[in-house]
Formats: C-alpha cells, sequence, structure tokens
C-alpha cells in the first residue's frame, strides 16, 4: 500500500511499511492500514530518520484519505506520534494491549467501532 526508505547518500539506511488490513465488526469491514515493519541500520539510529519516516508515512496516509493507523510496537516509541493502546482498546488482537496501539488519522475515526483486527496474510496471524 505505501513504502518509504530514508537514504543519506546513495544508501538505504531506514524503510517503512503500510499495508492494509482490517477491523472486522458485526456490520462489515472496517479499512485500517498496518505499520510494520519500520527500520534503521543500527549505526544510523538516534538521528530521527524512524520519526522522520513515521510522520511522512503518516502524513502521506492522511493525504490519501486514511482514517486509522495501527501498529505493534514499543510503548515509549509510538505514543510519540499519537498512537494509544486506549484508542485500541475496543479492537481484538493477539498481542498484549500496553504494545498494541492505534491512531486515528480523522477524528473519532475509531467511534463505535468494536472487532478483530485482521492483517494480510504475509502477516502469517
Amino acid at each position: 500500500m505505501a513504502s518509504f526508505v530514508a537514504e543519506v547518500g546513495n544508501r538505504i539506511v531506514g524503510h517503512i511499511l503500510f499495508s492494509r488490513m482490517t477491523i472486522e465488526t458485526a456490520q462489515g469491514p472496517v479499512a485500517a492500514v498496518s505499520l510494520a515493519p519500520m527500520a534503521v541500520l543500527p549505526d544510523h539510529q538516534g538521528h530521527s530518520i524512524g520519526s522522520q519516516l513515521v510522520r511522512h508515512g503518516l502524513n502521506e496516509l492522511r493525504a490519501r484519505g486514511e482514517r486509522i493507523v495501527i501498529v505493534l510496537g514499543h510503548k515509549d516509541y509510538y505514543p510519540r506520534f499519537g498512537f494509544s493502546p486506549d484508542t485500541a482498546r475496543n479492537l481484538d488482537s493477539p498481542f498484549p494491549p500496553e504494545v498494541f496501539m492505534a491512531l486515528e488519522l480523522s477524528e473519532s475515526a475509531l467511534e463505535g467501532i468494536r472487532g478483530d483486527v485482521r492483517y494480510p496474510a504475509a502477516f502469517g496471524l
């Protein structure tokens, strides 16, 4: 769905991927996006490359009209971008709630949404 890289010189030093996923609700599927994976080469970590990739990707998704982004990630890293376990509280997933987070790219996008998250088959879940 969307993939971005960070380059330093002519070398790719970071990558982020956003994949289509759904939230299966009693009223039918709701479109969402999964942020996974995001990686930065170890010798380039700590220089805001990951943060720039996340912000750029979220801005691009917002411009495309996406409304919901889900991430399974570090509880101290992703909240800086607005992700929250509390926002994902009505979504059922196989993951611990403290690291399963959601972000609404449009206001109240998850209001009244309850259901099971469904990742693409490539995720093996």
